[in-house]
């Protein structure tokens, strides 16, 4: 039985993904608001904020908002082949039904190809996309062409560090106000966290799940937080072709450079391949 299931959760309470939960996004109501209007106004927007800051969170909110007023494409490019087509993607079974006014959603976009960036300037600039929403930790790292610059301008959504009541709203929320971490616990939580929610969640499942296995006993937070790190370090593996740290899918542990595997189930698959031989994943071009 999972830590979680003992404290009468049916599924864990500090899930991260914005896919996987429906929790509020806390802290973010002027950018949900500005993130909206963009869109509406046909408009090219670039999100930029540290890795869990919420940027994802906030194209959930967008895909929420006009899931039934208009097809949404949604691309994490931290989740997709190097070879992605944005062409193709368009294509296939969007524009043969419904070849104006779609919303193009970019998450991740470090890697975007110039080749990409050409066709996404075509597209939104013959009215097939309707806007363009990119996010990045960094823009000036990305290898946009200058023609999407022109159309991004001035239109940069920054993404600060949670307050400290945001933060304090967002894990009592997520707990269903229960005192076994309390408001002075959280707020020495979100400093050892950096401000940032997705690893103030993080810590607080450590925290919570350490109270819970040791008779909620919290002793230093700290220090039960240190330690729980160095544990996951200790698990962490490398690739031994380029010594990258390797990512665990399931049960596989898999090189996000040197192997070509599917992000469902970590099966090695081949670069033609267009489903995974195993659990029968579909994969985007």
């Amino acid at each position: 039985m999972e830590w979680y299931e003992k404290e009468g959760f049916d599924s864990n309470p500090f899930e991260t993904d914005p896919f996987r939960h429906n929790y509020a996004l806390e802290g973010q109501d002027k950018n949900k608001e500005e993130l909206l209007y963009r869109i509406l106004s046909g408009d090219m927007l670039l999100i930029e904020g540290k890795e869990g800051s919420g940027k994802t969170a906030l194209l959930k909110h967008a895909i929420d908002n006009f899931r039934g007023k208009g097809k949404v494409i949604y691309v994490d490019g931290k989740k997709v082949s190097k070879r992605l087509n944005i062409e193709k993607l368009l294509k296939r079974g969007v524009f043969r039904k419904t070849p104006k006014g779609m919303i193009l959603l970019l998450d991740n976009v470090q890697n975007l190809t110039k080749r990409n960036c050409e066709r996404i300037k075509f597209y939104y600039d013959q009215d097939y996309l309707k806007s363009v929403v990119f996010t990045t930790e960094n823009y000036a790292s990305v290898s946009f062409t200058n023609s999407i610059r022109d159309r991004i301008g001035k239109r940069i959504m920054r993404v600060k560090e949670i307050a400290k009541n945001d933060a304090v709203k967002m894990v009592k929320d997520r707990i269903g106000g229960k005192d076994t971490i309390t408001t002075e616990d959280i707020a020495k939580l979100l400093m050892l966290s950096d401000k940032n929610p997705k690893k103030l969640l993080q810590n607080s499942e450590k925290l919570y799940a350490y109270i819970v296995k040791n008779n909620k006993e919290k002793g230093d937070i700290k220090r039960i937080i240190s330690t729980l790190k160095q544990e996951e370090k200790k698990e962490e593996e490398r690739c031994f072709e380029c010594d990258g740290k390797l990512a665990k899918i399931k049960d596989n542990w898999r090189c996000p450079s040197c192997d070509t595997y599917c992000m469902k189930c970590g099966t090695l698959v081949d670069e033609t391949d267009t489903v995974c031989p195993d659990c029968g994943e579909e994969f985007e071009e």
